[in-house]
């Protein structure tokens, strides 16, 4: 009885076993309806995985860290999807989801921690990209092969979703997050040298005031003084721009720091190469560490690569050395070093700041009044809102006449002056004055009206220079102790151009290292100190004349012509020396008086000085061929990636520019390389014939300097002494 009672529970329990599966059977039985949405998910997964395959294929082949924003909807609509697989308990691809983890986890690493670096670079980079996301595929399929396949494929389904969505999130909030330097710091060394400067040093009658107009983004080739060099834009007409250099000085072979403009910026106020100072690139508004949500903060790849938020309040600046000195100081347009503490130019060595302190491409673009009253307190009010900014058509009027009021206040106070205008053009976005008067002659390409509008309105300045004299009397042109003849007048551009602009025949431009991207026009006056005063032409560098397949001759046939046309022909000197924007730290000092007995520079005596002083050159006291420095450094992002030196070849003295591992600036995928290249800058001043097979033993010899500077910097990156 028992034993048939058995029989029956065992048969009845089977047949209950058996409709359960028939109705979990059917009930998996997808009905038309489910069928279709199913292959719909399976084509989106498909289209998905090919958008996200070819945007990461894009990145790692040209090394763009393009649209972080569009990365980061990547990240979340794939994590979404995933959730929504898993909670819908859906039969998960094994495969499919491997490719995800593959593609999104690459990417978002490869973005991550480099930054936008190209694949190709080191093989460990390559080894991590590669073994990150592989490992993870690795993981899945054990899980799935030796684990219940549904249950574990759901569970690392859901944790991958979680990393996808979770870096897109740590990205968004902690992207501008960057370390701060450890080394020693600088800040004795500075106000023992400041004060030395205050007790030693004060201004006087000798003294030149100091005008310093800095571009942003403006190559050589866009000012018709330039012309001579024979590729200039011949339909800018720059006459006030040109007249700085009559009787005066034009360097050919000048030099930015830095291929972009906070580091080179650096370098113009501290003499110093900007890696000593953690500034390794463009410094971007402080907003975006406190908003996660600012359009500049989703914008912006580079932050990364930043060590520091602005110029740290250790370093020396030549505004804080003649702030010491006695003189009157201000800054006015573009500041780009950092917007808060000790970073603000009123903690930098000037009195007055009327600008912004941001490119006029961020956001938010608002301009600030800063100053610093006789009792040492600080003001700041806001003059103009990102609102009133977007159109930037009245930007140069308006920063030209704040620059005249300053002068014009500090000459009625009966101080000497350090005006330093950084006007933000003709940087992108580009505007001209669109009442009439700011207008060039072409009134149809912003670009020229731009630069020519700025001309006109720097003869204002000029002007007003050459018809007041001190106290803020008005005199006549040509008047006895008129300020423009006691004013060191300096005109330089922080590196090559951007979007427009002309290059001539260099090659690259803004952000690259190329003779395009560091190469910059510098013209300086000034009339009582007899700077380059009544000097004809005594020298033309004929290195950067355009070239007919090569022929040497061909060009120097030219060069009487090219001359002519310059506007500053005949009291001009042309300097063809190499030298970098550094240098003018020494040099503004040098004339301003601060000098040791033996009429050297007075230098702080804790920190290298990298620049030289110009002076010398500038008075003509050495021959104007001479070169300014054994070697120059060319840094972009913080690594040293090129040296130029002058190496003497079976008798023959050439000026060579070696690179390492350098990234060519076309952004087609096979030129997507790092490769090393030795430039003749004498004979192939475009850099486009490679001769390091051809000297190999010149390519190792600037090699050899280039590793040591890199060594220097990475022992003593702060320069200290």
């Amino acid at each position: 009885m028992d034993e048939q009672n058995k029989i029956n529970v065992d048969e009845t329990v089977e047949n209950e076993d058996s409709v359960v599966s028939e109705e979990t059977q059917a009930d998996e039985t997808p009905t038309p309806i489910k069928a279709h949405i199913d292959k719909k998910l399976r084509i989106f997964d498909v289209v998905y995985l090919a958008i996200c395959s070819l945007f990461m294929l894009v990145m790692w082949c040209t090394g763009y860290n393009f649209l972080p924003l569009v990365a980061n909807i990547f990240a979340i609509v794939a994590g979404v999807l995933i959730f929504a697989r898993v909670l819908t308990k859906k039969n998960v691809g094994l495969y499919m989801w491997i490719a995800y983890m593959v593609c999104i986890c690459g990417l978002f690493v490869f973005f991550l921690i480099w930054g936008a670096e190209s694949f190709g670079k080191n093989l460990w980079y390559n080894l991590v990209l590669v073994l990150f996301p592989v490992l993870l595929a690795t993981l899945v399929y054990v899980a799935n092969r030796f684990i219940n396949k549904q249950k574990a494929l759901r569970i690392t389904c859901a944790v991958c979703a979680f990393l996808m969505v979770g870096t897109a999130i740590v990205y968004v909030f902690f992207m501008n997050l960057r370390c701060r330097p450890t080394a020693k710091s600088l800040q004795e060394g500075h106000d023992d040298y400041l004060k030395s400067v205050a007790d030693k040093y004060k201004t006087g009658d000798d003294s030149p005031n100091v005008l310093f107009i800095l571009m942003d983004d403006m190559a050589y080739s866009d000012i018709s003084a330039y012309s001579y060099l024979g590729s200039a834009n011949a339909t800018i007409n720059t006459p006030n721009i040109d007249s700085i250099a009559d009787g005066g000085i034009m360097m050919d072979n000048f030099y930015s720091a830095s291929p972009v403009c906070s580091p080179s910026r650096f370098s113009i106020l501290t003499g110093r190469y900007s890696s000593r100072g953690y500034l390794d690139n463009v410094v971007f508004p402080s907003d975006i560490q406190s908003n996660p949500w600012s359009p500049t903060h989703f914008l912006n790849p580079y932050q990364f690569l930043n060590n520091v938020d602005g110029i740290l309040g250790d370093e020396i600046t030549f505004a804080e050395v003649l702030q010491r000195a006695g003189y009157s100081t201000g800054c006015i347009g573009k500041w780009n070093l950092g917007d808060y503490g000790q970073y603000l130019p009123t903690n930098q060595g000037f009195d007055y700041f009327y600008g912004s302190y941001y490119v006029n491409d961020m956001t938010p673009y608002n301009w600030v009044e800063d100053y610093v009253d006789e009792d040492g307190n600080f003001h700041s009010q806001e003059v103009r809102t990102h609102k009133e900014n977007l159109d930037q058509s009245e930007s140069t009027r308006l920063l030209t006449a704040q620059m005249i009021n300053f002068i014009s206040s500090s000459v009625e106070n009966d101080e000497k002056f350090l005006a330093y205008y950084t006007t933000p053009w003709p940087h992108f976005p580009i505007y001209s004055d669109n009442n009439g008067n700011g207008k060039g002659d072409t009134n149809d390409d912003t670009y020229i009206d731009c630069i020519e509008e700025f001309d006109r309105y720097l003869g204002d300045i000029l002007n007003y220079l050459k018809t007041h004299k001190k106290g803020g009397e008005e005199c006549a042109v040509g008047d006895a102790d008129n300020l423009y003849d006691n004013t060191l007048i300096i005109f330089t551009s922080d590196n090559g151009p951007g979007r427009e602009g002309v290059t001539g025949d260099m090659r690259g431009r803004k952000n690259t290292t190329f003779e395009g991207g560091m190469k910059v026009p510098i013209l300086a006056s000034y009339p009582n100190g007899n700077l380059g005063k009544g000097t004809a032409i005594d020298s033309v560098n004929y290195n950067y004349y355009p070239w007919t397949n090569n022929n040497v001759a061909t060009s120097r046939d030219n060069v009487a012509s090219k001359v002519k046309s310059s506007a500053t022909t005949g009291t001009t000197k042309h300097i063809d020396a190499s030298s970098m924007n550094f240098d003018l730290f020494n040099t503004i000092l040098r004339y301003c008086g601060i000098t040791n007995a033996d009429g050297s520079v007075y230098l702080p005596s804790d920190r290298i000085i990298d620049g030289a002083d110009l002076y010398d050159l500038w008075q003509a006291s050495v021959p104007t061929s001479t070169r300014v420095h054994d070697k120059l450094f060319y840094l972009k992002k913080g690594k040293c990636q090129a040296v130029q030196m002058a190496v003497d070849v079976d008798g023959v003295v050439y000026d060579f520019k070696y690179f390492d591992k350098v990234r060519t600036e076309n952004s087609a995928f096979i030129d997507q390389v790092y490769k090393n290249y030795l430039f003749n800058l004498d004979t192939d001043p475009a850099e486009g014939y490679s001769v390091s097979k051809d000297l190999p033993w010149v390519a190792e010899k600037l090699n050899a300097e280039l590793k040591a500077f890199r060594k220097e910097m990475k022992t003593n990156r702060r320069g200290i002494l």
